[in-house]
């Protein structure tokens, strides 16, 4: 019926039955909870200064793209969050139980998302720096929101995100190392790991220098360090072997190519049933030519 109602309005439908907007699960990178949080107080931390009782947190690695759509698929997630109708750490459900007053949504990057602020700002969203590496959104949407700039972080608290850019400094790689050695906690340790694995491949070689230099570099880097060599190892043999397979199908297809053009089939028929450019063909049948009046 209400297709029906539009459709007399004015409008025009494609489909009455229901558009999956996301195939995949919907996941935030990481929610921390305040618990204890009354709006009182503010944390005395560059990152943490903003945050409400429901904080949710977007991790970008250097080769992910922060854009305008990432940043609304975050709010849209953020909506999803405060929409649900249940707090699972109050263990209570209700309309506004968890209200959007409550909740902020952090992009956290290494490296200056220059072509994202350009745009938010012609569009006319605010974008204002409120710490070093710490920037402010507004106009977006109902939700206090902010992008981090790791590289521009200051404060001994703040390496772990430092150490994931080019270039990362010594000091901030052995302040982390000795923070993993006191660990415990396994999700910790995991995602201190996976941390250490995108800085190690972006700062190989100081990595290497530090092992040689630093007799106090714990164990667990050292495997790290490994594990990282073997998978480079992995990675460039797999390359290797897919290289050598499809030049080994290159070369059949050309075979059943000259076998054709010996044959005399036309040049485009050859390139539909070989897949052959007839670039490629012209430059066969001209090597043809040339051996034929050779011999």
């Amino acid at each position: 019926m209400v297709k029906h109602q539009l459709l007399y309005m004015g409008y025009h439908y494609f489909t009455d039955s229901p558009y999956k907007l996301n195939a995949k699960p919907r996941e935030i990178d990481v929610r921390i909870i305040d618990q204890n949080y009354d709006g009182s107080d503010r944390m005395d931390n560059d990152i943490a200064y903003l945050f409400e009782r429901h904080n949710l947190v977007e991790l970008k690695n250097p080769y992910e793209d922060l854009d305008i759509d990432v940043v609304w698929t975050g709010i849209s997630y953020a909506a999803q969050y405060k929409g649900s109708g249940y707090d699972d750490t109050l263990k209570k459900s209700g309309v506004d139980i968890i209200p959007m007053s409550g909740v902020t949504l952090t992009f956290l990057r290494v490296y200056k998302p220059r072509d994202l602020f350009r745009r938010m700002r012609q569009i006319g969203y605010g974008v204002t720096q409120a710490f070093p590496g710490v920037y402010y959104i507004t106009g977006m949407a109902d939700i206090k929101m902010q992008v981090v700039v790791g590289r521009e972080l200051k404060g001994e608290e703040f390496a772990p995100i430092r150490i994931q850019k080019k270039n990362a400094f010594g000091e901030d790689i052995k302040a982390f190392v000795k923070r993993t050695e006191r660990m415990k906690d396994r999700h910790m340790r995991e995602l201190a790991d996976s941390v250490m694995q995108i800085s190690i491949s972006e700062n190989r070689s100081l990595y290497d220098r530090l092992l040689e230099e630093e007799s106090s570099m714990c164990e667990a880097l050292r495997e790290l360090l490994n594990d990282q060599i073997e998978k480079e190892k992995s990675e460039a043999v797999s390359e290797a072997v897919s290289e050598a397979v499809t030049a080994t199908a290159n070369a059949t297809q050309e075979d059943i190519a000259r076998k054709m053009i010996e044959i005399g089939d036309p040049l485009d028929k050859i390139s539909r049933v070989t897949s052959v450019t007839m670039e490629r063909l012209n430059e066969i049948v001209k090597m043809l030519a040339g051996a034929s009046a050779r011999g």
